[in-house]
């Protein structure tokens, strides 16, 4: 019994969020390089998923279609593009947002001890120390810990939603493959 409550309380996924698209979280990294403009624009991708193929394949490595099922598109369309943007930016936000937290944290704290800590505190070489050391561990801690965390749940739930409607209006438009 204790052994299913462990294993219920245990995180599922990739900071506690689990795709329902799973072929999509393994695109992120290859859409990435697209989205910064490290790969061509042009190439063969699988027409379900937009996964670059090889030359050779005949099904693709990343939703596992068939290519004779999922068709084969020379580019991949800005909505979808889009969606993978749509999940990067969001993560670099909350990333953003909490390491500048972190870093207006070790502001206050740095003027509360040059301006009201007594003694050996309120010197300002401690002060100094406070805002560079703290600054960097407090931007550390809400920054890439804590901002990536939410920022990763809330972009990737947007990216899978923004996908999913992508589906939607594919086969209704009757261009599925």
């Amino acid at each position: 019994m204790a052994e299913a409550a462990q294993k219920e309380r245990e995180p599922k996924g990739v900071a506690g969020y689990v795709s329902p698209y799973p072929y999509v979280e393994k695109l992120q990294p290859r859409m990435d390089e697209r989205l910064d403009r490290q790969v061509p624009r042009g190439g063969q991708f699988c027409g379900f998923c937009y996964g670059l193929l090889r030359k050779d394949a005949e099904r693709c490595s990343f939703c596992k279609k068939s290519l004779a099922e999922a068709g084969v598109a020379d580019s991949i369309p800005q909505d979808v593009l889009r969606a993978y943007l749509a999940k990067k930016k969001t993560e670099e936000r909350w990333v953003h947002m909490g390491a500048f937290l972190g870093l207006i944290i070790a502001t206050f704290l740095f003027l509360y001890l040059v301006a009201w800590a007594p003694g050996f505190l309120g010197h300002p070489g401690v002060a100094l120390a406070v805002l560079i050391g703290g600054g960097y561990v407090l931007a550390q801690l809400f920054g890439p810990l804590l901002g990536a965390q939410i920022g990763y749940r809330r972009g990737s739930r947007k990216r899978d939603k923004m996908w999913a409607k992508w589906l939607e209006q594919r086969e209704q438009s009757g261009t599925a493959p």
